[in-house]
């Protein structure tokens, strides 16, 4: 079966979901069996199919929330939001307290680009069950830890960070690094972000400022693109751009895919991630694991490896952790970065979320990093 007829197959699934049969026509088919000929469509891939076995099953039982359900999600999935939102919505009045309607609106919600609409329907189930875990699932997809945008159309961001470096042969250090970033919906699915970066390394200083556009392709597929310069810069890239695509595949699984170029005072480096996440949305838990890949100027290529796990608990909370081995270049030079970090991302209100991380970095015949940050961030 292909990914997108997995999906869909997931947003038409209720408890004790019927075997799928041939298509019935005609008012005299029962209610089980034109579900299952849905069921039956949307496993051959037809969406339109089911949509017009819904319909029908629709106007033979009228007012059924659960039909209404499957219809609007139907609607979602082939990428019909408005009439998928106006159907979850009168599912929704027949039944107020069905958190699988709750779901099915907010993935509607969250597919159009209005994630803002999409917060407010997790957080209505999740007051009606809390712990409830589609709620969680569909916090996740809303917060991404790459996701510049927070809940609301616009919002700003700010972190602080700071670092204890050891070095072999001299004194340690402090440094510290100050971010700032303002971001925006700009149209259904479409987020501009940019940020400035301060780094102070007490001998030197670097200011890097980026812009960033992040942009949903359907229920499944996500792509973004940013460029990024340090002016008079000492350690950090002179500028540098990178893209990157992730793409669901089956419901537990995701590829990823990012690409990056940066130009240093003296050498040139790109950058190719490859990956793949897989996820147990029901427990709210994801694993990811990436390869890195770099090359220099002169063709040599060198390699890492990044793993990383995520959690989402009650009321929106996120947890990760991870650890990478791969090459770094900093200052023209390459090393490469074993690396330890862990943190989490708490919302304190509906459009204002903490975010705090530790790491650690051991950059061979460098120096050894131990470093925290904290960082907030609001949504309008």
């Amino acid at each position: 079966m292909r990914a997108a007829s997995a999906c869909a197959m997931a947003l038409l699934t209720a408890a004790g979901t019927a075997q799928a049969l041939p298509a019935v026509s005609g008012p005299a088919a029962t209610r089980d069996a034109q579900i299952a000929a849905a069921h039956d469509a949307v496993e051959r891939g037809d969406e339109a199919q089911a949509i017009a076995l819904l319909d029908r099953a629709n106007a033979d039982f009228p007012g059924d929330a659960e039909i209404l359900r499957l219809l609007g999600s139907a609607h979602a999935f082939a990428g019909h939001y408005p009439l998928a939102i106006a159907t979850l919505r009168q599912a929704q009045q027949l039944a107020p307290m069905d958190n699988d309607i709750g779901a099915a609106l907010a993935r509607a919600y969250l597919w159009s680009g209005d994630r803002a609409a999409a917060e407010r329907e997790v957080a209505a189930m999740e007051q009606r069950l809390p712990g409830d875990a589609e709620a969680a699932a569909i916090r996740r997809q809303l917060r991404p830890e790459d996701a510049p945008a927070a809940s609301g159309r616009f919002g700003v961001a700010a972190a602080q960070a700071l670092s204890h470096v050891s070095f072999a042969h001299r004194p340690s250090q402090t440094w510290s690094a100050t971010t700032l970033a303002a971001f925006g919906r700009v149209a259904p699915g479409t987020v501009l972000a940019v940020a400035a970066e301060r780094e102070d390394r007490q001998s030197f200083v670097d200011t890097r400022i980026e812009g960033r556009i992040d942009r949903s392709f359907g229920p499944h597929v996500r792509a973004y693109a940013a460029v990024a310069a340090t002016p008079k810069a000492d350690f950090r890239e002179k500028w540098g751009v990178s893209g990157g695509v992730e793409a669901d595949v089956t419901r537990y699984a995701t590829v990823l895919a990012d690409l990056r170029h940066a130009e240093y005072r003296d050498v040139s480096v790109t950058t190719f991630l490859p990956g793949v996440r897989l996820t147990a949305a029901r427990l709210g838990v994801s694993a990811t694991v990436r390869m890195i890949n770099l090359w220099d100027e002169q063709g040599t290529h060198r390699s890492g490896v990044s793993g990383r796990l995520d959690g989402t608990l009650a009321h929106g909370a996120t947890l990760y952790a991870g650890a990478a081995t791969y090459p770094d270049t900093e200052a023209g030079i390459t090393r490469q970065v074993h690396s330890l970090f862990a943190g989490a991302a708490v919302p304190l209100a509906e459009r204002i979320t903490l975010r705090a991380g530790l790491d650690y970095d051991r950059r061979r015949a460098t120096y050894t990093r131990k470093g925290g940050s904290v960082g907030i961030r609001i949504g309008f």
